[in-house]
């Protein structure tokens, strides 16, 4: 009897009782999807916002208010509301596209590229985040790179090259560099050139501390002697001798070498006598511009050898790590005090942002890249430390 009676029973009545009504949080997120898709942004906030006091937890509610907000171009209250939706589900990639939405609404272009890589880190296919990242980089690369510059300040005004108290062996330690790069004396007598070379480098460092710091136990207990630059080279000059030629070591002290050499020729009235066209480009290396060159050259070589450090470890195998560790260590501290290493490190970078963010870069590699860097930065912030 019981059968047949719900055989009896249509279909539909079981449809209509099966079927809640929707709750208020959904009724009012779908009248906000509705009004943003309609362009009414400010009621989008508004139905939103109804359904965010509904339903305070869902991740999703705060996502879509934060992108009304950006519409609205009130990119401070777009971001808190990126924050609170990475707050509730860290991992959900569409709140860190939100953040960096915002950011670049406020044109914080560092935060911004922070956001979007962080999102591409939980969904590597994310075309939206990578095309956002190559706008970013196109901006940086005019516009924003000024921008960059700005926050650095300008450089020095009056540029000292390290090492210039003791330019006396400057001459040897830019032969030495030659007999090595081209090899005059053969090959077996090219390795003593390039040891030769960095031991001369580290008698000008050590050359130039004894005249310009006292020689007295107050000197030894002054903490600017530790951390100025003649002193951090020094050890690590001395160092890299004991160990198989690195690419583009030699280049920093080489580039100090010859601005020394040719300011000790300019005092010397020897430049006169050489021809005009290599006068004139002499005297433009010893001026202000050309000196700028000098030390942003020698930065971004320093920073090259630090770039390519695990291809050299595997290359040369763990010996030369101890040598390596020094050099980044190095790195790292200059990174914190110096202006041209600053710019070496942002120009570098922003090169590889836009070729790893590129549309046509696969996914994975991106998200390599992104990890990468993300160590890189950490184990900056180590060693300067």
């Amino acid at each position: 009897f019981f059968f047949r009676e719900v055989c009896k029973t249509p279909p539909c009545v079981y449809m209509a009782e099966a079927s809640a009504p929707p709750s208020a949080a959904e009724e009012a997120k779908q009248s906000g999807t509705a009004a943003f898709k309609a362009g009414r942004f400010d009621d989008a906030v508004a139905h939103f916002t109804t359904a965010i006091e509904a339903d305070p937890q869902s991740h999703v509610l705060f996502s879509n208010r934060s992108a009304a907000y950006a519409k609205l171009e009130q990119y401070k209250a777009s971001l808190l509301d990126a924050n609170q939706c990475i707050k509730l589900a860290p991992t959900w990639a569409k709140g860190h596209s939100r953040r960096g939405a915002a950011y670049v609404g406020l044109r914080n272009w560092r935060q911004a590229i922070v956001a979007y890589e962080e999102g591409l880190t939980h969904e590597p296919d994310s075309a939206v985040m990578k095309e956002a990242l190559v706008s970013i980089q196109l901006k940086l690369s005019g516009a924003a790179a000024e921008q960059m510059q700005q926050q650095r300040g300008p450089p020095p005004g009056v540029p000292t090259v390290p090492a210039a108290a003791g330019g006396d062996l400057s001459p040897l330690t830019l032969l030495l560099t030659l007999v090595y790069f081209v090899p005059l004396l053969g090959a077996a007598r090219r390795d003593l050139c390039y040891r030769g070379a960095l031991w001369a480098a580290a008698a000008t460092c050590l050359l130039s501390l004894s005249r310009s710091w006292p020689l007295s136990m107050a000197t030894l207990k002054d903490a600017r002697l530790w951390k100025c630059d003649d002193m951090q080279r020094l050890p690590l000059l001395l160092l890299l001798s004991l160990f198989p030629p690195l690419p583009f070591i030699l280049v920093p002290p080489a580039a100090y070498a010859l601005h020394h050499s040719l300011s000790r020729a300019h005092a010397r009235s020897l430049l006169a006598k050489l021809p005009a066209a290599v006068r004139e480009r002499a005297i433009w290396v010893l001026g202000e511009e050309g000196t700028h060159t000098t030390l942003a050259f020698a930065a971004i070589s320093d920073l090259m050898v630090g770039l390519t450090a695990p291809f050299l470890a595997v290359s040369h195998g763990l010996r030369i790590v101890p040598p390596l560790l020094l050099h980044l260590k190095y790195v790292a501290k200059s990174h914190a005090t110096s202006w041209y290493m600053q710019t070496a490190v942002d120009t570098v970078r922003l090169k590889l942002d836009s070729l790893f963010h590129h549309r046509r870069c696969p996914a994975p590699v991106s998200a390599a890249y992104v990890r990468c860097a993300g160590l890189a930065a950490s184990a900056a912030r180590l060693l300067a430390a």
